[in-house]
C-alpha cells in the first residue's frame, strides 16, 4: 500500500518545514478592476483573486506572482474562500442592479398554440392543483440545494473544498504541494474545485412543467385568457 504524506491544511506541521513561505512583504499590485462581464474578488493580503461571472460561476483563479512572501502557504485555506465569496458577492450585487425596473419589461408574444378552448372551473381548479404541485417539487428541491453542504475536490487531488448556502465555507490544500508547485497548476485545481462548488449547489433558475408553462402562457395574453374564462 502506497502511504499518502500529502499534508492538509488543518493538520499540524513543523513550522521549519515552512520558512519559504513566512510573511515578507505584501504583493504591490492593486486589485483587478471588474469588466462589464465579471467580477472579481481578492482576500485582504492580495495574495489571491478570483474572477466570477456574473451569474457567481468562477472563470479564472489568479495568484500574485509572490503570494508566497505574502502569506503563509498554510493560510491559502482561508485566503481562497475570502477572495472567492468576495467575488461572488460583488456579482450578486452587480447582478441585482442590472434587473432594472421589472415593469419596464417588454411583455412576451401571445404564443399561438395556447388552446381557446373555454375554460370550465373543473379545468381552472385542475391547472391550479397542477401549478400548485410543480411549486412544491421546485421549492422542495430548492431548499435541499440550498441548505444542504456541497463537496468537491481537484482531479488533482491536491485541493477539496465545501460550499453551504452560497458561499464557500471550507477549503483544504495540500501543503506540501502548495510549497512549489507551479502557479498555473495550482490555479487550475483551485478553479476547478471553486466550479464544482457553485455548479452543485446552485439550483434550477425558475419553476419549470407542463402546467406552470401553461399558465405562463395564458397569463401573457389577457386577451386570450378572458376568451377562455368567458369574459370576453
Amino acid at each position: 500500500m502506497v502511504e499518502d504524506n500529502r499534508r492538509w491544511g488543518f493538520e499540524e506541521a513543523d513550522d521549519g518545514d515552512y520558512e519559504a513561505g513566512r510573511r515578507a512583504t505584501p504583493p504591490s499590485a492593486a486589485p483587478e478592476p471588474d469588466d462589464v462581464d465579471a467580477c472579481v474578488g481578492s482576500d485582504a493580503s492580495g495574495a489571491v483573486s478570483v474572477v466570477v461571472e456574473l451569474d457567481g460561476r468562477v472563470r479564472a483563479v489568479r495568484l500574485a506572482a509572490r503570494w508566497r512572501d505574502s502569506i503563509d502557504q498554510r493560510a491559502l485555506d482561508a485566503a481562497v474562500p475570502d477572495a472567492a465569496n468576495n467575488a461572488t458577492m460583488r456579482a450578486l450585487s452587480r447582478s441585482a442592479e442590472a434587473q432594472g425596473d421589472l415593469a419596464a419589461v417588454e411583455p412576451r408574444p401571445a404564443d399561438p398554440s395556447v388552446d381557446e378552448t373555454p375554460f370550465t372551473r373543473d379545468d381552472a381548479m385542475r391547472l391550479f392543483d397542477a401549478v400548485n404541485a410543480e411549486l412544491a417539487a421546485f421549492t422542495s428541491g430548492l431548499d435541499q440545494t440550498v441548505n444542504a453542504p456541497v463537496q468537491a475536490e481537484s482531479r488533482g487531488g491536491h485541493v477539496r473544498g465545501t460550499a453551504q448556502s452560497g458561499r464557500v465555507v471550507r477549503f483544504e490544500i495540500d501543503d506540501r504541494w502548495a510549497h512549489a508547485a507551479p502557479h498555473p497548476e495550482m490555479e487550475g485545481e483551485l478553479a476547478e474545485v471553486l466550479r464544482a462548488l457553485h455548479d452543485r449547489a446552485t439550483p434550477a433558475p425558475r419553476p419549470a412543467g407542463p402546467a406552470i408553462a401553461e399558465l405562463q402562457a395564458l397569463a401573457s395574453d389577457p386577451a386570450r385568457l378572458l376568451r377562455k374564462v368567458g369574459l370576453a
